[in-house]
């Protein structure tokens, strides 16, 4: 087994994703598909699902995650101290988020943070929302980062799992272009059409927050639903095939609507904002992650929220 084995492996657990993990690891993906294959055959289990869009870990992936992790920091620091190096050992703080979070937001939102904050060690927990959730409430985890809007559902007591607002983010109707550049799927237009429709699952946050803003509208058209997933990436896979319109959080569509791949498909009457909170238990977090709050709460301290 090689130490690049275990590091590939952590890098896809995180995105799921084999095409931005190998672009991580910077090797091609037919290459770190293969090296993913070789420490599946050296364990003699299979730790990737294949056959879900985006992959899942197997049980034993799961398992095997937290063994590699600690694998490769105990190799590092051992030669580390082999070569007479010292480093700040501060301990991992541990986030608990969704897929889309983790990949389109997490990793600008922190490197912004490091540049007043420090370096920073976090373990990235990648789950369905209310996996997130009993996580947090599990003490697994030292924050939750997620989705947050008034008229959504309430998923924490906020009296025992305080938060703080950590940026903006809006929730836009998407379809791929017609040969004019317009939306091939528009939702405003004549009334009573048939469009077809990527809709998300039924226990999912963005769904609530679909469902109200089709409520808001006067008149619209007839969305029919062709596909269903509780996965943004599968969703936004589908919309880029051109099977139809679909929500999405803004920045996991940017570069396909920079690049001309992806269009707004209706007016702002069709979109809403929602905040990405962080959240934490209100008791006492190891000292990293309670130094790490206070530099938050501060921040945000000194930029009030607008409406």
């Amino acid at each position: 087994m090689e130490l690049e084995w275990l590091e590939d492996f952590l890098a896809l657990s995180t995105t799921l994703n084999f095409s931005r993990a190998a672009e991580m690891r910077n090797v091609t993906q037919p290459t770190f598909s293969r090296r993913i294959q070789s420490l599946e055959l050296w364990l003699g289990v299979p730790l990737v699902d294949r056959s879900t869009f985006p992959v899942t870990l197997t049980e034993e992936g799961k398992s095997f995650r937290r063994t590699a992790e600690e694998t490769v920091q105990t190799i590092y620091r051992e030669r580390d101290n082999c070569q007479g190096l010292t480093r700040h050992r501060r301990s991992f703080m541990a986030f608990a988020t969704l897929h889309t979070i983790a990949t389109d937001f997490y990793p600008d939102w922190i490197k912004t943070l490091e540049a007043e904050f420090g370096p920073l060690r976090a373990r990235m927990l990648c789950a369905p929302i209310h996996d997130c959730v009993a996580n947090l409430s599990a003490n697994n985890c030292d924050f939750m980062l997620c989705y947050f809007h008034p008229s959504g559902p309430l998923l924490l007591d906020g009296a025992q799992y305080p938060s703080l607002k950590v940026a903006q983010e809006r929730l836009i109707p998407v379809s791929v272009p017609d040969a004019s550049g317009a939306p091939l799927y528009a939702l405003d237009g004549p009334a009573d059409r048939a469009v077809p429709y990527l809709d998300y699952g039924p226990q999912t946050f963005i769904i609530k927050l679909v469902r109200m803003i089709l409520a808001n509208q006067s008149q619209g058209p007839v969305l029919d639903t062709v596909y269903e997933s509780a996965v943004v990436f599968a969703l936004k896979a589908m919309a880029l095939k051109g099977y139809g319109l679909t929500w999405m959080p803004e920045t996991a569509v940017a570069g396909e609507i920079a690049d001309g791949k992806l269009v707004c498909a209706g007016s702002s009457a069709w979109t809403t904002k929602m905040d990405i909170r962080i959240y934490r238990s209100a008791k006492p977090l190891q000292r990293e992650a309670e130094r790490f709050w206070r530099f938050l709460a501060e921040r945000r301290a000194d930029k009030p929220e607008t409406a």
